[in-house]
């Protein structure tokens, strides 16, 4: 099998246009996660780093319905908030609506950080049901290197004055000790 046939830059949704004139600002929600048949190919491709896994797992499947409430249209972002943290994400419409007040985002670095780490004593944390709020922002996805540094601080230098919301973008390539591959190239090896 050749895999160029199976890369796409972002899941294939349904395109439905959005009629409404955003009515609310908050969404309250019930949040689910689980696997993504577009997250598993970028998985097996090896290119979680990657623009492609960003947009594979780094987005809200909602109803149309709820789109149309907040006011945002496929590859608009969102940020979603939970008791357990807060996550900027694109979002789109769900290819299993309709399921109006309930939002998809995929397992994964994305999910979670607005997932409980608390397992109950069984392994897995809790990735159903959790209430949540939907709103729209203009804040980016970050890509999963990124989203590690920006929510547990990893590739960040004690001395580094900036915030780390302000640092420029590790970008797709792998990192190691702070530093993008490429520098290790050119200078270690």
């Amino acid at each position: 099998m050749h895999y160029a046939n199976t890369y796409l830059e972002k899941p294939v949704v349904p395109d439905v246009k959005i009629t409404g004139e955003g009515n609310t600002d908050v969404l309250k929600c019930m949040l689910n996660t689980g696997s993504d048949i577009y997250q598993g190919a970028c998985k097996k491709r090896g290119s979680t780093l990657k623009e492609e896994y960003k947009n594979a797992s780094g987005t809200c499947y909602m109803d149309p319905r709820d789109m149309a409430k907040l006011g945002v249209n496929n590859w608009d972002t969102v940020l979603v908030k939970t008791d357990f943290g807060e996550v900027v994400v694109n979002c789109a419409v769900s290819r299993d609506a309709p399921h109006e007040g309930t939002v998809f985002i995929c397992k994964g670095p994305w999910a979670n950080t607005v997932v409980s780490h608390d397992t109950y004593c069984c392994s897995d944390p809790t990735y159903k049901g959790i209430k949540c709020t939907v709103e729209k922002t203009d804040r980016k996805v970050l890509l999963m290197a990124d989203l590690m540094r920006w929510v547990y601080k990893k590739y960040v230098d004690e001395t580094d004055d900036d915030t780390v919301e302000n640092m420029e973008s590790l970008g797709e390539l792998p990192v190691y000790k702070g530093r993008k591959w490429e520098e290790l190239i050119d200078h270690d090896l």
